[in-house]
């Protein structure tokens, strides 16, 4: 699991390690991914949107993918 994303290049080095490693090793188990989104505008630390972070990372066909808000579950809200 690559959990607590601030910054989505970070998710997307921890992920190409990943997948680079578990086709040296031959194995295919899910991934999941955990963003965080920083501010009230509901973006993360590089300034993207929740949709944008996923854009970014699908590539890597994460069995799931969450977000999760710095500020707190009051501050969240459906898509």
């Amino acid at each position: 699991m690559v959990e607590m994303i601030f910054d989505t290049s970070k998710a997307k080095a921890a992920l190409y390690a990943i997948g680079e490693y578990l086709e040296f090793i031959g194995l295919d188990i899910p991934v999941f991914v955990s963003g965080t989104l920083v501010d009230q505008s509901g973006r993360t630390l590089s300034g993207q949107t929740g949709e944008a972070f996923y854009a970014s990372i699908r590539h890597s066909k994460p069995m799931y993918v969450g977000l999760n808000c710095a500020l707190g579950a009051s501050h969240m809200k459906p898509l």
